[in-house]
């Protein structure tokens, strides 16, 4: 029953991706959440989980993503022209392969971005785009090795998954420094956006638009130490015939130490211990 319901939620998502509305590309000024979906999934998949969190108190936007683009660079291209559109500071929530894309963001959108929140993104690839047209996303491919770090230039970076996520099992949850913060209770790529207890998981951990998201700021250097001062070193002395003359030097000055540090001998005479006289016994009296 498990694997039907998550296989009807697999077929809204593809079917939503060729609705026409998934091509309708909004406004994000007034956002402070962005959706960015996953490989063919439509904006409206997505349309439960922008209500549940518009309910928060929260302005929430779902992006478009490109059907069938020439290239990943014009995929990124459209997506951050979208971007670029919301304030600064905003919250992306990207799912799946989605967070493959925010990887390669151009600065200028990336900057925009305080928080990225990911679901289930497969940060080491996956054997489903081997031997396709995205095989740069395949399992531990090229691109993957080279880009998937780059999670770590947004100030807040929190990759979420279900605890059977078959992409990045949970020992690898420490990997990027920062750590997971959750973990979902059913799995399952796209039941992470459509279940209500996941769905309510997630709410739980954004809190509320008045919750502060608690960023860390880095420490500030010390002036002393910011610029690196200039240390000499005197190579002369490992020239090889001032090198040996010096361990000459050194093993003298040792021998020498040993024989003061020695004890001086005692004369025997001196350790033979003096007796002492003998107390002369008292007559007795008769």
């Amino acid at each position: 029953m498990f694997r039907f319901i998550e296989y009807l939620e697999r077929f809204w998502a593809l079917l939503s991706f060729y609705l026409p509305s998934h091509l309708f590309v909004e406004n994000n000024k007034d956002k402070n959440i962005l959706i960015v979906p996953g490989f063919l999934a439509g904006r409206s998949y997505y349309s439960r989980l922008k209500s549940n969190l518009d309910n928060l108190g929260f302005k929430v936007g779902i992006l478009s993503t490109l059907r069938d683009p020439l290239s990943l660079e014009e995929a990124v291209q459209y997506l951050a022209s979208q971007i670029l559109t919301a304030p600064n500071e905003v919250t992306l929530i990207a799912h799946n392969t989605g967070g493959l894309l925010v990887l390669i963001l151009p600065d200028e959108a990336r900057r925009k971005v305080k928080r990225l929140i990911t679901l289930g993104t497969p940060f080491h690839g996956s054997d489903r785009f081997t031997n396709t047209r995205q095989s740069y996303w395949g399992f531990e491919s090229d691109w993957v090795k080279t880009n998937y770090k780059n999670a770590l230039s947004f100030p807040l970076f929190q990759p979420l998954s279900a605890i059977e996520d078959f992409s990045f099992p949970p020992q690898e949850s420490t990997e990027f420094g920062q750590g997971r913060d959750l973990w979902f209770d059913i799995p399952g790529n796209y039941n992470l956006v459509r279940r209500n207890e996941n769905i309510r998981t997630l709410r739980e951990f954004l809190g509320t638009p008045k919750d502060s998201i608690g960023i860390i700021a880095p420490p500030k250097a010390n002036p002393e130490f910011a610029v690196p001062k200039k240390i000499e070193v005197d190579f002369s002395k490992y020239e090889p015939s001032v090198y040996k003359k010096n361990q000459k030097q050194l093993a003298t000055k040792k021998k020498s130490a040993v024989k003061k540090a020695k004890p001086a001998k005692k004369s025997k005479a001196a350790a033979k211990p003096v007796a002492k006289p003998k107390a002369k016994k008292k007559a007795k009296r008769r």
